[in-house]
């Protein structure tokens, strides 16, 4: 009856069943018992203990499987048939969600998890936003609880999924793929030993398009890495390392993510491709501010201050402003206009402020900020648009000011700079304060 159910529907060519369902009420009620306690029932025929945690081993040896096995396999293949055919919204979260409940019950057939992953891989990938949420958990509990290569498959599958609806990126699509990766960072946080093979393999492969743009200098090698798919998962690895960099096994990791960003950003430093410049730098502002690891984005983003058409009066009307968030380049009218020239100085000024703040207690701050205070006066002078003198200004005045400070706290402690211990514990009163 669950199998004639699964198939309510279909053609008469594809089901040849005695029996026939009467009525939606009758296929809802059927739907619904099934759902509900399919799991108990088949734990109860395997002789499981319901009120205990069951493993995937207790399923594989249950000495009732041989009894069992064929209309286990047929309940599950069933109900990845529903699965792929179900197309209300609030049934397939409902029936997701029941489902989960089942995981542990695939352990015995590789094939079965294996299509089980690949169709819910597809409903985390959809529009969809409450079957999404319930297919992360049902894959997440695969994952958790099925023996290896669950795991492995789990990971490799959110991942691709992520990067195949990462290709475009307008208003109605960016929280999808912010939901995506959350949950990328979420299941990433399962096995650090397992997430480290994943995430080399993902990072080098960015890196591999680099180096062959790099190389290539041509057009059609540059679009490769200066895309939306490129940019997302190049965001998205720098979520990943930063959400887990309290886990030693991803800092290896650190070191060459940041090399690809940096090279990311120099490979057509043009003012038109400004906004991917900026969306790297924040990237890496919050992997360097996670891991506690310096980075050099000062010269970043004082290479943009020192673009010409800041130093003119902006020609009113040249163009519209674009979203810099849905934007990775932007045309030759939008980098004259106002309102794109003060994002720009707008969020440079932000960024440089955040990126110096993270070290505004460290023993090398007066030197750290030196040549951004030296670039800061000099844009000031030169500008024509009083509100960005006046920003940069602001920025300049409170870096002398903390420069000022640490130089002054620094002149009285009596150790040299190789007492690395000592260094470390410079300031740490007014760090913690300022956390």
């Amino acid at each position: 009856a669950y199998r004639l159910a699964c198939h309510y529907g279909d053609t008469e060519e594809q089901v040849h069943e005695t029996m026939k369902i009467s009525s939606s009420a009758v296929f809802n009620r059927l739907m619904l018992f099934v759902l509900k306690e399919g799991h108990h029932i088949f734990l109860r025929m395997l002789s499981l203990d319901e009120l205990t945690t069951v493993t995937a081993r207790d399923v594989q040896r249950s000495k009732r499987m041989k009894k069992v096995e064929g209309l286990l396999k047929s309940f599950l293949g069933n109900s990845l048939h529903l699965l792929g055919q179900m197309t209300d919204s609030a049934m397939l979260t409902f029936t997701l969600r029941r489902l989960r409940a089942s995981v542990i019950l695939l352990a015995p057939f590789v094939k079965l998890q294996r299509k089980f992953l690949r169709q819910v891989l597809t409903i985390f990938g959809g529009a969809d936003k409450a079957p999404r949420l319930q297919a992360l958990l049902f894959i997440r509990h695969m994952a958790a609880m099925l023996p290896p290569p669950a795991l492995e498959l789990a990971l490799k599958g959110v991942y691709r999924t992520f990067v195949q609806n990462a290709k475009f990126v307008n208003a109605a699509s960016v929280p999808h793929i912010h939901f995506m990766a959350s949950c990328v960072v979420e299941m990433f946080g399962l096995d650090m030993a397992a997430s480290y093979q994943q995430a080399f393999t993902g990072i080098r492969q960015l890196a591999v398009l680099l180096r062959g743009a790099l190389a290539m200098r041509t057009k059609d090698a540059f679009r490769e890495v200066y895309c939306w798919q490129t940019v997302n998962c190049l965001e998205l690895w720098a979520k990943v390392l930063a959400a887990h960099a309290d886990k030693q096994e991803l800092r290896p990791l650190v070191y060459p993510l940041t090399q690809v960003l940096l090279g990311t950003v120099r490979l057509v430093p043009t003012p038109r491709y400004f906004p991917l410049r900026l969306r790297c730098i924040r990237a890496l502002l919050g992997l360097g501010k996670a891991v506690g690891q310096f980075i050099p984005l000062s010269p970043l983003l004082l290479e943009m201050l020192q673009w010409g058409e800041l130093s003119k009066r902006p020609q009113a009307g040249a163009g519209g402003m674009p979203d810099l968030a849905l934007q990775l380049r932007v045309s030759k009218n939008a980098l004259r206009s106002p309102a794109f020239q003060e994002e720009v100085v707008s969020q440079v000024i932000e960024l440089l402020a955040e990126h110096l703040s993270l070290w505004s207690c460290s023993i090398a701050f007066p030197e750290l900020a030196h040549l951004p205070l030296l670039h800061l006066r000099k844009f000031g002078k030169q500008c024509k648009v009083e509100r960005f003198r006046t920003s940069s200004r602001a920025l300049a005045d409170a870096l002398e000011r903390n420069m000022a400070f640490v130089s002054q706290r620094r002149q009285q402690v009596d150790f040299s700079p190789k007492d690395t211990a000592q260094v470390n514990t410079f300031l740490q009163t007014e760090l913690a304060a300022h956390q």
